[in-house]
């Protein structure tokens, strides 16, 4: 496993599209700030809301979720199309061994990619804006549960593009799965269990005051790490008995 992950992380930081990722984390978070600078310039008149500092910070887990479809699906997929899956199984690697270290690095440039807008928005908000207005261990849970959504998300992507081996399909299927994901969460509003138990409709409690009023974040995230050990079992299973040309 280790040799997997040094190798793996070695391949990385050389990775372009890993490089292009963080780089439109930067621009995103720029142009956010941008953005709620223009609104707060527009409606301060129209009387206190919530700290805008408070909705930079929350609001980005539901577009992270774009960027790390994106960059996994393209990564593993660039492993099966370069031979590197099937090179890494005929020097003796188990599967199970690859199919965990791709999940690692997944996770990591997820919480990364995270961790780097967080830290962005922090350093210019905080001067700009002020702080945050909710309790710090109310908001040190949605920080938490927002990491928890980011690992679950990895995980899906990651078990799509191993168990499918075109970097076309699995690219595809995970775009149009955070879009369905997305849209079902968004028409569940109304209090469906779906809303708590998907991670786009946790992404949406997160990033969405008016959703948070009743939300249980501990129990939430509970429902995501049920999900993440579920996935991962079944994509072990299914990578195992995959057959990689």
């Amino acid at each position: 496993m280790y040799k997997l992950l040094n190798a793996g992380f070695s391949r990385l930081m050389k990775n372009k599209i890993f490089w292009c990722v963080l780089i439109i984390t930067i621009v995103f978070a720029i142009c956010s700030l941008i953005f709620q600078y223009d609104q707060e310039v527009r409606f301060s008149s129209f009387g206190p809301s919530s700290s805008p500092t408070e909705k930079l910070l929350l609001n980005f887990v539901v577009f992270i979720i774009f960027f790390i479809a994106l960059f996994i699906s393209l990564l593993v997929g660039t492993e099966y199309s370069d031979g590197t899956i099937r090179n890494k199984i005929i020097a003796g690697h188990s599967r199970k061994n690859i199919y965990l270290s791709n999940l690692i690095i997944s996770i990591t440039v997820g919480i990364l990619i995270e961790l780097l807008y967080l830290l962005i928005i922090s350093l210019i908000a905080i001067p700009l804006f002020g702080g945050i207005d909710m309790p710090l261990n109310e908001f040190g849970f949605l920080l938490l549960d927002t990491i928890v959504v980011i690992i679950t998300y990895c995980s899906i992507f990651n078990f799509i593009s191993l168990i499918c081996s075109s970097i076309t399909i699995s690219t595809t299927i995970c775009m149009i799965l955070t879009i369905v994901l997305m849209l079902m969460a968004i028409l569940s509003q109304t209090g469906s269990i779906l809303l708590n138990i998907l991670p786009s409709g946790q992404a949406l409690q997160i990033a969405w005051e008016n959703l948070r009023v009743d939300a249980n974040i501990e129990s939430m995230s509970l429902y995501l790490v049920a999900l993440f050990t579920i996935i991962n079992s079944l994509g072990i299973y299914l990578f195992n008995i995959k057959e990689i040309k």
